[in-house]
């Protein structure tokens, strides 16, 4: 315990910028993985989308209504979602997670739209050596009449 008047015998390293660098990519990739799991814990429907299905880039999340979808879906994006640049639906502030609104797809495969209208949770990564983003999974939601 210090003394009053007398300095401690411990010191603290400053941190440098190589560390920081080094550990910067872990915290964010942990940061997004805890919102994901956030965002799963909410309905049973997100939690499908946030895991996806053995890797598989199209699969099924379940089905609901179109105001079901629509709760998702801006849960899915978060707060500072904005407008896909076509309109379609609302990509979320780090352009990882895409809601796209609920759309007849007639040319869907039955397995993944049984009721011909669908809505799309996506996901996406950044390639780190293009800087482009990667669609890397899209849950398909059937939109019940």
């Amino acid at each position: 315990m210090p003394v009053a008047g007398k300095g401690t015998s411990e010191t603290t390293k400053p941190s440098m910028g190589a560390d920081n660098t080094a550990t910067y990519p872990k915290l964010k990739d942990d940061l997004v993985q805890q919102n994901l799991n956030n965002i799963a814990k909410q309905n049973p429907r997100l939690d499908a989308a946030v895991k996806g299905d053995n890797g598989k880039l199209n699969y099924g999340v379940g089905s609901g209504t179109k105001t079901e979808a629509d709760r998702l879906g801006k849960i899915w994006v978060g707060d500072g979602a904005i407008p896909t640049t076509d309109g379609k639906g609302l990509v979320s502030a780090d352009s990882l997670r895409v809601y796209r609104y609920p759309d007849a797809k007639p040319n869907a495969p039955i397995n993944l739209n049984p009721t011909g209208t669908q809505a799309n949770f996506e996901t996406y990564k950044i390639n780190p050596a293009t800087g482009e983003r990667v669609r890397v999974g899209n849950g398909h939601m059937s939109i019940n009449k």
